[in-house]
């Protein structure tokens, strides 16, 4: 995964990253991060971008970041480079038409990252990110403990958490993620650590 970042290096925050939205939990989970002052990154799938284009204009007004996440949520690993690359570009499209700014951030669906997206995100100047600890919020079944504690388990300063605020088109529950926001909140604050956008701890 030449190219791609998947920890930061603050000593004093960490980034809390949400995939798949906007969907069922975006808006609860940004009244989270505001009640926290809080603020985090966003890896938003264009057609959910278009489908909830109020939730999506409400993260950016909230001082949070946005990142890409393709267009489909294809797996690139199977579609091949040609395909990867118009799903990833068509993300950012459909992202910046409805937020009015392109992202610079690109996370690959499932984390498969392939030679074609990584270079052509290099091209445009745009930063891959992949991350450190993972909640499985998706799982059937989670809890806001378990899936706290398996965030926490690996999680340092420094940490990318990858956390779901939708799961494309398919159900998922949102009392899981928002539960578990609302304790890692709670826990980096007796932790005295900060929880930042991907930018913010590169």
């Amino acid at each position: 995964m030449s190219g791609v970042i998947g920890r930061g290096t603050s000593r004093t925050a960490v980034a809390l990253t949400f995939d798949d939205g906007p969907g069922r939990s975006t808006a609860e989970i940004l009244d989270l991060l505001e009640r926290h002052r809080a603020r985090a990154t966003f890896f938003m799938v264009g057609a959910q971008a278009e489908r909830f284009p109020d939730i999506a204009r409400r993260v950016v007004s909230g001082g949070h970041e946005v990142g890409s996440h393709t267009y489909a949520h294809l797996d690139h690993h199977e579609v091949g480079g040609p395909e990867a690359v118009s799903d990833m570009l068509d993300g950012a499209g459909a992202i910046a038409s409805v937020t009015g700014s392109i992202p610079c951030l690109y996370r690959a669906p499932y984390g498969h990252f392939v030679p074609e997206t990584v270079a052509e995100a290099a091209r445009r100047g745009w930063t891959c990110v992949f991350w450190s600890a993972l909640g499985r919020d998706w799982e059937d079944d989670a809890t806001p403990q378990s899936v706290a504690e398996r965030v926490l388990t690996d999680l340092e300063p420094g940490g990318i958490v990858l956390l779901h605020d939708a799961r494309r088109a398919l159900p998922m529950t949102p009392e899981p993620v928002t539960g578990a926001t609302a304790l890692l909140l709670d826990e980096l604050g007796r932790r005295g650590l900060q929880a930042l956008p991907v930018s913010d701890i590169l």
